[in-house]
């Protein structure tokens, strides 16, 4: 994977070929984090982990049978959609990632249709260096 993205990232932007990359359409399993933007800290990388295992058993793909919670963080998708990728904008904006209207089209898919990359995006950003850990009240004791 590294060696695809210093070749990729010589045509364009580091965070524009990882969230395209093979990787992220891998949708099953913990892996680190293919986001490393603005929001991201290594720090965190246990209490995601714990909550992805909670949330979904780290199934990318995951839908509540209850709830319009999907994804491998288990965002309500009928609340989060839009403000998550309103919030994945903004840092775009400031860091010229480039991926403004690929974050754009996310509106349009369920959140458990997000690639491996958005979605761990979105945990990132809603997690807000810790700021965001009440979206997780229930499953993050203990993590």
């Amino acid at each position: 994977m590294i060696t695809e993205i210093v070749m990729c990232a010589a045509i364009i932007t580091a965070p524009t070929c990882v969230a395209n990359s093979p990787d992220a359409l891998d949708w099953k399993g913990y892996e680190p984090s293919l986001y490393q933007g603005q929001h991201y800290h290594s720090k965190w990388a246990q209490v995601r982990k714990c909550i992805m295992h909670r949330e979904s058993r780290s199934n990318y793909r995951a839908r509540s049978s209850i709830s319009t919670a999907a994804g491998a963080y288990q965002f309500l998708d009928s609340q989060w959609r839009i403000s998550l990728t309103h919030m994945m904008i903004q840092e775009s904006r400031a860091t010229k990632d480039g991926l403004i209207q690929e974050i754009k089209a996310l509106r349009n898919k369920p959140i458990q249709a997000w690639n491996r990359y958005y979605q761990d995006r979105a945990f990132y950003t809603a997690w807000d260096n810790g700021r965001g850990a009440k979206h997780w009240n229930q499953t993050r004791h203990g993590c």
